[in-house]
Order: structure tokens, then C-alpha cells, then sequence
């Protein structure tokens, strides 16, 4: 009888423990909006956002990742390290390489921000979405010095 009345007490104080720890979150009304990277080397904080793809309002997208060479199928790069939450592998693959290859080439290995469209048409390459490069660019994981 009195492990039930013990265990009813201690479910009721958990239960006042979790809605006083959830009565006091922050506020985030007017956090800053991260949807659009803006600066995605960073800015003033010297932050970055995490890797992955992320649709702007304008109908690109803007790709954060570290670039490989992924040699399946006569080969392709693909930008890759995504959170691990999201499996941790393949962001996007770059869909028009030929006319960025100097440019891919020498950024393989490297934390890079694309900038591009989705493509919509068909591929045999599995490996993700797939971006129609406009722009591409290094970024850097670490912030500069402090101003």
C-alpha cells in the first residue's frame, strides 16, 4: 500500500517538475529567423548554420556540406555530412558539374556552400537531391576574430 501511495507521489511530482520546467522556455518570438542562411560563413556571432539543404522563398536552395568525389557509376560529387539526425550521409548531388569542374575540383574535401535550383527532371543517380549549381564557395567552420 505504501509503494503504490509512493509511486502515485512521485508520479505527481515529476509530473509538477515537467510543467514547471516547460512554464519556464524561453521566449523565441523574436529570435532571428534561420530559415535563410543570409551569411552562411557567418556573420557577427561567428556562426554557421548546419549542413544541409535549405529552400529559400526566391525558389533556390542553398546547400551546406563537405564536397566529395563519390566514384559509383562513372562518378559524381555529391555534398555530404548531414546531421546525423538526418542519417548522416548524402545533402545533395551536384547536377551540372561539367561547368563548374575547375571550380569542384580543387574545393573536394571541403566545407562549401552551393547555391543553386532543384533539379526536377529525371536522373539514375540515387544518392539525393539533386542541385543545379549557379554558385559555388568555401566556407570556413571556424569563426574569424572577434571585432
Amino acid at each position: 500500500m505504501y509503494t503504490r501511495i509512493l509511486a502515485v507521489l512521485l508520479a505527481l511530482a515529476l509530473g509538477a517538475a515537467l510543467v514547471g520546467c516547460a512554464a519556464d522556455a524561453p521566449d523565441t518570438s523574436d529570435a532571428p529567423d534561420v530559415s535563410a542562411p543570409g551569411d552562411a560563413a557567418g556573420g557577427a556571432a561567428g556562426l554557421r548554420l548546419a549542413n544541409g539543404i535549405y529552400d529559400q522563398e526566391d525558389g533556390t536552395v542553398i546547400a551546406l556540406g563537405v564536397l566529395e568525389w563519390v566514384n559509383l557509376e562513372g562518378g559524381f560529387y555529391a555534398l555530404t555530412g548531414a546531421p546525423e539526425s538526418e542519417g548522416g550521409g548524402n545533402i545533395a548531388v551536384i547536377n551540372n558539374a561539367e561547368e563548374f569542374s575547375r571550380e569542384l575540383e580543387v574545393l573536394i574535401g571541403k566545407t562549401v556552400q552551393v547555391t543553386g535550383t532543384r533539379f526536377d527532371g529525371v536522373s539514375i543517380r540515387m544518392a539525393g537531391p539533386e542541385i543545379v549549381v549557379d554558385s559555388v564557395e568555401e566556407i570556413s567552420d571556424t569563426p574569424g576574430a572577434a571585432e
